[in-house]
């Protein structure tokens, strides 16, 4: 047992590790020995995590513990952005997208929400970081799609801003996935913005603008100062949108 206990998983739960022990006395003992002393500290119900004895933290991060909750868990929205290095700020919050409702709680002073989504759509394995997180392409539809889950619209912009690289392939799988008119005009418009550095192809803002109808929509007009309407893309929005990053109003 010992040499199993000591390869154990930095993240674990009662059916990781029950087979381990040779019964349920001898894993409940254990299990309140090591939380007594320190050496794992419960997360939630049913999810623990390893100790650094040397820091007296537990070894797994935020993203880590967002992966585990449930079984379909992962790292999302802003917190996604994060993870990938994107947002200008970290934050005490972890958003965690799941198909399985989990109660939101704060551990290490870490508030853990739950935002529930039909599927697990383009949801990245990272098997050696024990990490699971919504793909980079996905992760900017889904911020412009709810700006304020992105963390506000000078987030995105912070964000997009330095993104060498976006695959226009699985942009559009994505923007099918949800089918909203508003989604591909809001992407079409921010993401033209940022062209001289994504290189995307005109087929991209071309299929992007094939889904547009007649239909008029507003775009963040009580966030700037200054707005005009874009025939192109059928939205009220900022006439400089990118005066948030880099100065103006």
């Amino acid at each position: 047992m010992k040499d199993k206990i000591e390869q154990m998983p930095i993240l674990f739960s009662k059916a990781d590790i029950i087979s381990y022990f040779s019964n349920e006395f001898q894993y409940r003992n254990w299990l309140y020995s090591r939380l007594k002393n320190n050496r794992i500290q419960k997360i939630r119900n049913d999810l623990y995590a390893l100790v650094d004895i040397s820091t007296g933290f537990p070894y797994a991060n935020k993203f880590q513990i967002a992966s585990q909750i449930t079984k379909t868990s992962f790292v999302a929205y802003h917190s996604a952005l994060e993870y990938y290095g994107l947002a200008n700020q970290a934050t005490l919050d972890c958003i965690v997208g799941t198909t399985t409702k989990f109660r939101e709680f704060n551990f290490q002073d870490i508030e853990f929400s739950c935002l529930l989504f039909k599927d697990s759509f383009d949801v990245l394995n990272k098997y050696t970081e024990d990490i699971k997180v919504t793909s980079l392409e996905k992760t900017v539809i889904d911020c412009i799609d709810n700006i304020n889950l992105g963390g506000g619209i000078d987030e995105i912009l912070n964000a997009l801003s330095f993104i060498l690289y976006l695959n226009e392939n699985k942009l559009i799988v994505a923007l099918e996935h949800y089918d909203k008119i508003v989604l591909y005009q809001k992407v079409g418009f921010i993401l033209e913005h940022f062209n001289d550095r994504l290189k995307l192809s005109e087929d991209f803002f071309n299929f992007c603008k094939s889904k547009l109808t007649n239909q008029i929509k507003y775009f963040l007009t009580d966030d700037f100062y200054k707005n005009s309407f874009n025939a192109k893309w059928q939205l009220v929005a900022p006439t400089n949108l990118l005066s948030r990053i880099y100065g103006g109003l």
